[in-house]
C-alpha cells in the first residue's frame, strides 16, 4: 500500500466518523503479510493514523501475521501504540509446517515459535488463529498451543461453500467442523480455565445468551466493517471470494 493510498483512507475513516459519530475505531493490518512493510514505517503510519483521527475518535491497532518476522523491534513499536496481535498457526511443528513454507520450501514453524516467544516476553497481547485442519487430532492442536502460552486462540473454519463441501463430508463425516471443534471445548469446559479465551465458544455463548457475535461467521448482524486493498479498493468481506470473483466488490475507492 502507498502512502496515498494510506492518507486517503485516513482521510476517509475521518470523514465518516464525522458523519457517523461513532466514537471509536480498530485499524486492522492483515494480509497477506503486513510485517513486510517493515518496522519503521508500521511505525509511522502508526503514528500518523492517531494524529489524523484522535481529534475526532478513539483508534484502536491490530496486527493479523504470520509471526516470522517479528523480533524486539517490533515488539517495542506494539507495544508503543498497543496494537493487539493475531498469530496465524495451524498446529505442531510437523502440521504447520506441511503448509506454511517459505519461497524455499522450508518450514516457518521455527520462525513462528520464535516470534511468539519475542511477544509474550516483552508483554505484547496476542492470541492465535488457527484454521481448522480437518482430520487432525484436535487435542494435540489444541494442547501444543496451551503449551506456547496462548490465552486467546481462535478456530477458523475452513473455506469451503455449499458447492465445494460435498467431497470433505464424504472423506470427514457429515459434520466435520463440529467433530473437531467438539472435544475442544469439552477439554476447555471440563479441564482448562476460563483464563483461556477460546473465541469461537465465546460467541456462540453470547449468541445463546441473546448478546452480539464478535465475529463474522456467527450471528447474523451487519458487519462493522470494510477492507481496503492495497490499490484503495474498497471490499466487503474478504472470505466471499471464496463463492466467486468478484462477490466482495463494493466499486468504491478510497
Amino acid at each position: 500500500m502507498s502512502e496515498a493510498v494510506f492518507e486517503a483512507s485516513l482521510e476517509r475513516i475521518r470523514r465518516h466518523c464525522l458523519f457517523s459519530g461513532q466514537k471509536s475505531i480498530t485499524l486492522l493490518f492483515h494480509g497477506g503479510e503486513p510485517s513486510l512493510v517493515g518496522v519503521k514505517r508500521f511505525d509511522a503510519w502508526c503514528t500518523k493514523a492517531r494524529q489524523s483521527l484522535e481529534e475526532v475518535v478513539e483508534v484502536r491497532f491490530m496486527l493479523q501475521t504470520n509471526g516470522t518476522l517479528l523480533n524486539r523491534a517490533w515488539a517495542r513499536v506494539l507495544l508503543k501504540h498497543q496494537v493487539r496481535v493475531g498469530i496465524s498457526m495451524d498446529g505442531p511443528e510437523e502440521l504447520h509446517n506441511a503448509y506454511r513454507v517459505d519461497h524455499k520450501g522450508q518450514g516457518s514453524y521455527e520462525n513462528v515459535v520464535q516470534g511468539l516467544n519475542v511477544l509474550r516476553e516483552e508483554h505484547v497481547a496476542f492470541g492465535v488463529l488457527s484454521v481448522i485442519q480437518l482430520g487432525a487430532d484436535p487435542l494435540a492442536i489444541h494442547h501444543h498451543f496451551l503449551s506456547l502460552g496462548c490465552k486467546s486462540i481462535s478456530y477458523i473454519l475452513p473455506d469451503f461453500t455449499h458447492d465445494t463441501i460435498g467431497p470433505i463430508r464424504e472423506r470427514y463425516g457429515p459434520t466435520p467442523c463440529a467433530d473437531f471443534l467438539i472435544p475442544i471445548f469439552d477439554d476447555w469446559w471440563f479441564n482448562g480455565t476460563l483464563d483461556v479465551r477460546i473465541r469461537d465458544f465465546w460467541n456462540i455463548a453470547r449468541l445463546i445468551m441473546g448478546g452480539d457475535s464478535l465475529t463474522d461467521s456467527l450471528g447474523n448482524n451487519p458487519f462493522h466493517f470494510i477492507f481496503v486493498e492495497t490499490d484503495g479498493r474498497i471490499e466487503g468481506l474478504d472470505v466471499l471470494r471464496v463463492c466467486s470473483e468478484g462477490m466482495t466488490s463494493t466499486t468504491l475507492n478510497v
